[in-house]
């Protein structure tokens, strides 16, 4: 599935992340992982993100998988 169609199905968790991490989040994949939690992957302003959602505690706790740093010469 696409992240368009994927941000379609999961409108909540898409504000959710825009939240946390800032309004140019994308969702990349959703699955639910049991009955009370979906993961995920996201990106944003140059990081890869694993995220959780803990729909009992409503928690949403992220991990960085990649993050592009700008590359600065010194001279």
């Amino acid at each position: 599935m696409s992240a368009a169609q994927e941000s379609a199905r999961h409108p909540q968790l898409l504000d959710r992340l825009r939240h946390e991490l800032g309004p140019e989040a994308q969702l990349v994949s959703v699955r639910q992982a049991d009955s009370q939690r979906l993961r995920g992957v996201a990106v944003c302003a140059g990081r890869i993100l694993s995220f959780v959602l803990e729909a009992e505690q409503n928690r949403l706790r992220t991990q960085p998988l990649f993050e592009v740093l700008e590359h600065r010469r010194l001279r």
